[in-house]
């Protein structure tokens, strides 16, 4: 259900694919009971897990749509889920945390080899953990925003949507002295009025990405590392979760060796520092497109312009879109999502 809504919103603005993104989700306490969730006002609300809805193959890259403005800064998008880059730069950015079973045991290892992470965290198990988030600050790492307690945004009314993200924003700034410049809207589900109002009343930029190896959805460590190694590319955004064991275990030879073919490893910040990708003009399709059947010729218009010395215009046929998105591409080392 909730995959045929998130194709049904993103088809309605241009986007492709985005099944991809509902890979966030909120994960069961340990105990295996229902998850308590704490709402923007303060008050707890005991609910089922959220069901994990299905998502396309691994490393499928969340979609891009039209730009806003012709002309855009690359630095100054509405939106991003990769960036155009000149050197081997990529973006590890975690969600759904922090968990204090596993994002301290991230937290070491990231510290260990000299990594800068970016943490999408819910305002709720930030205020629960303030000492992790803490540390991620201090460690130079970047702490956004994942909404308070990961609803569908559009699926609630702006005035919640607007809690959502501005009680998150509030709770980090308490914790860090700083208001978040990123939202990463929980399973990217966004709608334009929506992202515009939202934009223009916390002045977000939303962040995306271009490669999932579905860890919610796979808890294997192997599985995770050689998704997140095979779809790699400059530029990449990559999604992964710290609220999961296996991811966490994932990390050391996925980091490891992400560093050895050469990868350097930045936040979103300076990812889109970096960024020289312009917008672009259009929105692939996400299945070809039909060929246009030239017209046959006309005898008698044929013979006319032969007649005259010119020559009869020869029918263009339109070669069909791409089948496989291209803003951006699942491997693809020059796309730049922004919508």
């Amino acid at each position: 259900m909730k995959a045929s809504w998130g194709f049904l919103a993103f088809a309605a603005v241009g986007l492709m694919g985005l099944g991809s993104a509902s890979g966030q989700t909120f994960q069961p306490a340990p105990s295996g009971k229902p998850l308590a969730t704490m709402t923007p006002t303060g008050t707890f609300a005991a609910s089922q897990t959220a069901a994990e809805p299905p998502a396309p193959a691994a490393g499928m890259a969340a979609p891009a749509a039209t730009p806003a403005s012709a002309g855009t800064s690359p630095q100054k998008l509405v939106a991003y889920s990769s960036a155009l880059v000149d050197g081997p730069y990529i973006a590890m950015t975690f969600d759904d945390g922090p968990n204090p079973e596993t994002t301290p045991r991230l937290l070491k290892m990231l510290e260990q080899r000299g990594i800068k992470a970016t943490f999408f965290v819910l305002g709720s198990r930030a205020t629960a953990s303030p000492a992790i988030i803490k540390q991620m600050i201090a460690q130079g790492h970047e702490v956004a925003n994942h909404s308070w307690d990961h609803p569908q945004l559009p699926k609630i009314s702006v005035a919640a949507a607007d809690r959502q993200i501005g009680d998150t924003n509030a709770a980090i700034e308490q914790i860090t002295g700083k208001s978040p410049l990123y939202v990463r809207p929980p399973y990217g589900a966004m709608t334009p009025a929506l992202r515009a109002h939202l934009r223009e009343k916390f002045g977000s930029t939303f962040i995306y990405w271009s490669v999932d190896p579905l860890d919610w959805k796979d808890r294997n460590a192997q599985v995770i590392y050689d998704r997140i190694v095979s779809h790699a590319h400059p530029g990449a955004i990559v999604l992964v979760h710290d609220i999961h064991p296996t991811t966490v275990d994932a990390m050391p030879k996925t980091l490891d060796d992400l560093k050895a073919k050469g990868y350097r490893f930045v936040t979103v910040s300076e990812l889109i520092a970096m960024n020289k990708g312009v917008p672009e003009p259009k929105v692939a399709s996400a299945t070809p497109a039909p060929k246009k059947k030239p017209k046959p010729a006309n005898p008698a218009s044929a013979s006319a312009a032969g007649a005259s010395g010119g020559m009869a215009p020869k029918p263009v046929s339109a070669k069909p879109a791409s089948a496989k998105p291209t803003t951006p591409a699942r491997n693809s080392s020059t796309s730049m999502g922004l919508f």
